[in-house]
């Protein structure tokens, strides 16, 4: 078992399959099996083209990109995957509801609508500010070389600088086999640089470091629940894809998956799956071949299974580390095992952005007067504390047409109208009155002329 910290020293491209005519998004944290591209074409510059290696160096790189090493996805500090069973306040305050493992949690709040988690990752604490940067180019005429005229490309990237300025970090970890040869694993752990992503020529630049790491010991149970952290291939007894809402079939399935792995420990009940599914493929640089297209189960999809017997925790910790389903050498299947309920890591669920505070009213009272109409906001939405619902005016969000409202961007005008449609009358009260006290301090403050 490998740590390993990634370094970014440029934006990097890690481009998410195009959707229309959109700017090619990017992933907000490095995918396994962008790592382990990286890493194969380092070895190919170390040792030459694979045909014309040595039969002992083709047999190290098959160990190292073709056999039991598992590359799982690295994060930033402050980021992480929400799993789906995570049922958060709309306007974060703070409440978090694990449906994996209910316990008293409250199942309403009173500042806004609970919503699930969408298997996204999330940057927060100090791993906030500008997470991604774009850059457009033109595209160039092949039989001309140059501009077409009207077409544009842009491209998203991930930022690398935080918040603070320093260079941005990635952490995960790297699990291999104990059949990988010792000059293979020699070198996988030694320190270089990569070049991770699209745009490689003037993007991507990276320095991977690694070094070894005990393997984790989950806490047992005879409830567990298996988080993805990456999608997962996973197949019936045909080799089919797997459907997520048969739940006698994923037992099957992960019983003859998990048996051997966890000592006899077999699955006894596939309690509840919180799954989405894509559609996932890729680019084999080396071939210059674009890879299988596969069904696979989302990132942050959750599995609770029940067993008959607690596994041991040094065979769910072999688990954690080897993933789940096929495909699992190319950074597919990594996950986490769990018997408690999610919990967002230590200070990553601070007021939103844009808000000093943790008041839930805060934000909106900001957004509102950041507007330039606080005054009159203030003069509207009064009747809406003492007549929730429908005031005298008809429904609340028939103020976004009137004509003061006209220069409102897109952001503003869905956030405005979230608050109105969703906003109880205690925090819409709350919210006018953050917002009154904003007003009167900007214009007592403001310079006479």
């Amino acid at each position: 078992m490998l740590d390993v910290r990634i370094t970014a020293h440029q934006p990097l491209a890690l481009g998410v399959r195009p959707a229309g005519t959109a700017p090619v998004a990017t992933h907000l944290h490095i995918p396994g099996s962008v790592l382990r591209g990286a890493l194969a074409a380092a070895w190919l510059l170390d040792h030459g083209p694979l045909a014309q290696a040595p039969t002992r160096a083709r047999r190290e790189f098959l160990a190292l990109f073709e056999g039991q090493v598992a590359y799982g996805p690295l994060f930033a500090p402050g980021s992480h995957v929400v799993p789906l069973s995570v049922l958060r306040c709309k306007y974060r305050c703070g409440l978090v509801v694990d449906e994996a493992f209910p316990g008293q949690e409250t199942r309403s709040c009173p500042c806004g609508p609970l919503e699930p988690g969408r298997g996204a990752v999330e940057f927060a604490g100090p791993g906030r500010g500008q997470r991604v940067t774009e850059n457009t180019r033109l595209q160039i005429d092949d039989r001309t070389g140059v501009a077409e005229e009207g077409l544009l490309f842009t491209r998203r990237a991930l930022a690398h600088r935080d918040a603070q300025g320093g260079l941005r970090t990635f952490h995960g970890r790297l699990s291999a086999g104990s059949d990988l040869p010792e000059a293979a694993a020699r070198w996988l752990a030694a320190t270089r640089r990569l070049r991770l992503g699209g745009r490689r020529s003037t993007s991507g630049s990276v320095t991977f470091t690694a070094h070894r790491a005990e393997r984790p010991r989950p806490v047992s149970g005879q409830r567990l629940a298996l988080r993805l952290t990456a999608p997962a291939v996973l197949t019936d007894a045909s080799g089919l894809p797997l459907d997520p809402a048969d739940l006698r079939a994923v037992r099957e399935a992960l019983r003859s998956e998990l048996s051997p792995l966890l000592g006899g420990a077999e699955v006894t009940a596939v309690e509840r799956v919180w799954a989405r599914r894509e559609r996932v493929g890729g680019w084999h640089a080396a071939s210059r071949l674009p890879k299988p297209v596969e069904l696979a189960v989302s990132a942050g999809s959750v599995l609770l299974l029940a067993f008959d017997r607690p596994p041991a925790p040094e065979a769910l910790g072999a688990l954690a580390a080897r993933g789940l389903g096929l495909r699992r050498h190319e950074g597919f299947g990594a996950l986490e095992v769990a018997t408690t309920s999610w919990v967002p890591p230590a200070g990553s669920e601070p007021a939103p952005d844009g808000a000093a505070g943790s008041d839930p009213a805060e934000r909106p009272a900001r957004l509102l007067h950041s507007t330039g109409h606080a005054a009159w906001f203030l003069d509207q939405l009064r009747p809406y504390v003492l007549q929730p619902g429908d005031g005298p005016a008809g429904p609340a969000t028939a103020l976004l047409g009137r004509p003061q409202l006209r220069r409102l961007t897109p952001s503003q005008r869905q956030e405005v109208t979230d608050l109105l449609e969703n906003a109880s009358a205690e925090l819409l009260d709350r919210v006018l009155l953050l917002l009154e006290a904003l007003h009167r301090f900007s214009t007592d403050g403001a310079p006479s002329s």
